[in-house]
């Protein structure tokens, strides 16, 4: 058969075009893999098969952000491809993912990346507005002049937070809509804390950070030389040594307990920590905490050799408590299998002078927060002067109606500053900062973010049942051989009738 007679021939033309149709079919399945994942990188088409959601913006972020009218900008300083697949995406994929999915939810969110090392200029005035350097991995969040610019490393938690190789959770749910918080609230509701009486504000930096990441304006306030804000809405007493100014002084306007008095008439709440040594100090500000039905023990801490963190049982284990006031704050953790440990070392026992019906109109109750176990011993001078289950941490609520409303005001007292103290606060492994953060959301009549919980990176592997992983693999075995078994179909029929 010569070459002419072949391409002439049957085989030859169906050959052909067999094969002209695998290649264009090819071709036309590689191009739309192409323009697909273009599309699906642009308008997030992906499904997020991750047990802890990784890639999924939370209905608690968007009821949050829906409260939020302002326009808000967010600023990568990287271009997208960089962000997705460059040397940090390791962390910034996670934040650019959120930033987009806030953006496609929300039309008052807007997302631009620019690289700062092409474009610095761009950043110029987020330099002279936030006073930081800002890098390739920088996220800048800006709403009316307002700015904020974080490193990427704020987005996750650490095991060791001078270790980058320790990450183990994203928190970048919390960390965006903290910034977002705080460059759009145009009155900001005010934590004070209390100065003048010995107190360690140091020790209270973590806790500070805390209150300023759930959007709260943190200030210091000399009670007996300063009024406090219309707008304060927790007053924090942490560790003081010295008493607070009573019924003794010698101006009204000095009369600190009086404040916290006419502080609570707003609806407002008090946060003590004493220490055990300290309590004998007190007498006026331990007086007031009688009248909400608190009253702390002097010279006396809780050891429980039992339930401790520390080999000398100072550092109790605190007991969880149920259907109680206080077990309000912290329900979500009593419905976890295994909650994790909340810890205060040396702690004063803490008595509570009545549940219910207490105060002038028996509008107060009082709870236990936190207690020991049953196991726990109670110290005086070395001595062991008891053996029961003590409360450690304390609240009181008073009930007022009002138009056929209620409102409340609340006294939260623990029986030492260790409960928020950095080295707990700051450690992954203990709970006293979910707590804090709760009691945040209970006490202070704001929208807190303490409910956008971390995302664990222990179990980011792909998590589906084993009827969700079937049906994929029938999906991914069927789909493609259907295809091109209707397309060998097309060309057999094509040539029976040509």
């Amino acid at each position: 058969m010569t070459n002419n007679t072949y391409l002439r021939s049957r085989k030859f033309k169906y050959g052909s075009v067999a094969t002209a149709f695998t290649v264009a079919f090819i071709a036309i399945v590689v191009i739309f893999n192409i323009i697909f994942t273009a599309l699906a990188g642009k308008y997030m088409w992906y499904i997020d098969m991750t047990e802890e959601q990784l890639f999924t913006l939370s209905d608690e972020a968007k009821e949050i952000m829906s409260d939020i009218k302002s326009d808000v900008n967010i600023y990568f300083a990287s271009e997208p491809d960089v962000l997705m697949t460059g040397q940090n995406s390791g962390y910034m994929k996670y934040i650019y993912t959120t930033a987009l999915q806030l953006e496609e939810e929300f039309k008052n969110v807007h997302v631009e990346c620019v690289d700062v090392l092409k474009n610095p200029s761009f950043f110029r005035d987020f330099y002279q507005t936030a006073a930081t350097d800002i890098d390739t991995d920088s996220v800048v969040v800006e709403s009316n002049g307002e700015v904020r610019v974080f490193a990427a490393e704020a987005f996750f938690s650490f095991s060791d937070p001078a270790d980058p190789s320790t990450v183990w959770a994203y928190f970048g749910e919390n960390k965006m809509m903290s910034g977002i918080m705080q460059v759009t609230q145009t009155e900001q509701p005010v934590v004070s804390f209390t100065t003048e009486h010995g107190e360690d504000l140091a020790s209270a930096a973590y806790l500070m950070q805390q209150f300023y990441d759930n959007g709260f304006e943190v200030t210091p306030v000399n009670l007996a030389q300063e009024e406090l804000s219309e707008d304060c809405r927790i007053l924090v007493i942490y560790d003081p040594i010295y008493d607070f100014i009573g019924a003794e002084a010698e101006d009204d306007s000095k009369n600190e307990i009086e404040k916290l008095d006419k502080l609570l008439d707003n609806y407002a709440a008090i946060l003590v920590f004493e220490s055990p040594e300290n309590v004998s100090n007190l007498t006026n500000l331990n007086e007031f905490l009688e009248e909400w039905g608190i009253s702390y023990i002097a010279d006396t801490t809780i050891r429980d050799t039992e339930h401790s963190m520390s080999v000398d049982g100072y550092s109790i284990i605190a007991e969880y408590q149920k259907d109680t006031l206080g077990a309000s704050i912290y329900s979500d953790l009593n419905e976890l299998a295994t909650p994790p440990k909340t810890i205060i070392r040396k702690s004063a026992p803490i008595n509570i002078l009545w549940e219910s019906g207490g105060g002038l109109n028996g509008s107060r109750d009082v709870s236990a927060v936190l207690k020991s176990y049953d196991t726990a011993e109670q110290m005086e001078g070395g001595i062991v002067t008891g053996t029961d289950s003590y409360n450690l941490v304390t609240i009181s609520r008073e009930t007022r109606i009002v138009d056929n409303e209620y409102y409340y005001s609340y006294v939260m007292a623990a029986g030492s500053p260790s409960f928020a103290n950095g080295s707990y606060l700051e450690s992954n492994a203990y709970a006293n900062d979910d707590i804090i953060g709760s009691a945040m959301k209970a006490i202070g009549r704001e929208r807190v973010l303490s409910k956008l919980e971390r995302k664990p990176f222990d179990d980011d592997e792909i998590t589906i049942t084993t009827a969700e992983s079937n049906r994929w693999t029938v999906a991914m075995t069927t789909v493609l051989p259907l295809v091109f078994g209707i397309a060998g179909a097309v060309v057999i029929t094509k040539r029976k009738h040509s």
